[in-house]
């Protein structure tokens, strides 16, 4: 009972921590969701290597696993309540053709994958699909999908570390050569982005200081835990509806509960007093943290052999491919380099990597353009992923 109560406190205070120092060098450098599948993945690792050396411990899976699901489904509606889609009226048609062009990139690039690469993997059509769900929303899409096709814990969480790695060694580039090198093939003239002003927050977006809790922000969090609520409910009336086999319910309740809120949550966006609540990126963000640690501390190394070399010559063969035919796509819709970048980093990274690089490149007029389409990326990569996984398991 004590290791129980101990794991419970590391699954949530650690996220609490990686918020609190957020400026800390690490979070930083692999941001917070790197960081809390990092520290995770430190307590697998002391874990694997003390059964290694004869001594027997293991943290509770069941904890782990039931913790992630909660965890997830409560941040997903969170985080969607905030993507104000409406504002994709603005976007101009230079930034449209961008957004097209990387949505077709994803799911060419990770088709030819899967059927050339893939499609030989243990659940590659799974894993391949995962790479629509992170490549053109982010990290939650790529678990949330995981969760739908109820992967293996070992699988989800190899998955995210590849895209870590990956993404780590891409960002690079991104920094430090990719608009030099875009500069050579695309116009380098900046375009008109935007129609009109757009008004939009960055949903990665952490600041404690302008974080305070109010009875809005707790009405917006009962609002998400009864999507969630009826998200389970539904499936569970599914499961019963199927004849109560027993051992199937979890695997028909988490697929409905994660689609539900991610349908709901999209729903709940376009009510102009839910977007608008202060501090519900914060909260949803942190439950993301809390699945990500709990998810990576779950690991079992043993498990890992074999997998995790092939999911990361997937994954990067997708993102080099991605960037290949999102370049030569600007090419023919006479795209500039620096809103192929912005867009690409949106699709690759998610909104929370958007300022850094309009900052970079010295273009501000992207950040915003950059940030709607990162949340059209979150509200429907989930689903690009689902619908794509259905064609690679048929």
């Amino acid at each position: 009972m004590i290791l129980i109560l101990l794991q419970i406190s590391m699954i949530f205070l650690v996220p609490f921590f990686i918020i609190r120092y957020s400026n800390f060098i690490i979070t930083r450098w692999i941001g917070t969701i790197g960081s809390a599948y990092f520290f995770g993945l430190l307590v697998a690792l002391f874990i694997f290597l003390l059964n290694t050396f004869g001594v027997s411990f293991s943290l509770n899976t069941d904890v782990g696993e039931i913790g992630s699901h909660a965890a997830i489904a409560f941040a997903i509606p969170l985080l969607l309540f905030s993507a104000n889609l409406l504002e994709a009226r603005k976007l101009s048609k230079t930034a449209l053709l961008s957004f097209l062009s990387l949505i077709i990139s994803a799911i060419t690039v990770t088709t030819l994958a899967f059927y050339l690469y893939g499609r030989a993997m243990t659940n590659g059509a799974e894993i391949s699909s995962m790479a629509i769900a992170l490549y053109t929303g982010g990290t939650p899409n790529l678990n949330a999908l995981g969760n739908i096709y109820r992967l293996q814990v070992e699988t989800i969480g190899v998955a995210n570390l590849s895209d870590m790695i990956i993404g780590a060694f891409f960002y690079l580039f991104l920094l430090l050569l990719c608009k030099p090198l875009l500069s050579k093939i695309l116009k380098t003239k900046n375009q008109s982005y935007a129609k009109a002003n757009i008004d939009i927050e960055n949903v990665d977006s952490i600041n404690l200081k302008e974080f305070a809790i109010n009875y809005r922000l707790l009405m917006t969090m009962v609002l998400a835990f009864i999507i969630t609520l009826i998200g389970a409910i539904i499936g569970i009336l599914i499961w019963i509806a199927l004849g109560s086999q027993d051992g199937t319910m979890i695997d028909i309740l988490v697929p409905s509960l994660l689609i539900t809120v991610t349908i709901l949550g999209i729903a709940g966006s376009f009510n102009k007093t839910i977007r608008q609540t202060k501090g519900m990126n914060l909260v949803g963000q942190y439950f993301i943290l809390v699945f990500s640690f709990a998810l990576a501390s779950s690991l079992d190394f043993s498990k890992m052999q074999g997998m995790f070399g092939q999911i990361l010559i997937l994954y990067g063969l997708i993102t080099i491919g991605m960037f290949v035919l999102h370049t030569f796509l600007s090419y023919l819709f006479n795209i500039d380099a620096d809103c192929t970048m912005v867009t690409l980093t949106a699709g690759l990274y998610g909104p929370a990597f958007v300022p850094a690089i309009t900052k970079q490149i010295k273009n501000d007029a992207l950040t915003a353009p950059g940030l709607i389409v990162g949340s059209i990326g979150y509200a429907i990569g989930t689903f690009l992923g689902l619908l794509l996984g259905l064609v690679f398991l048929l």
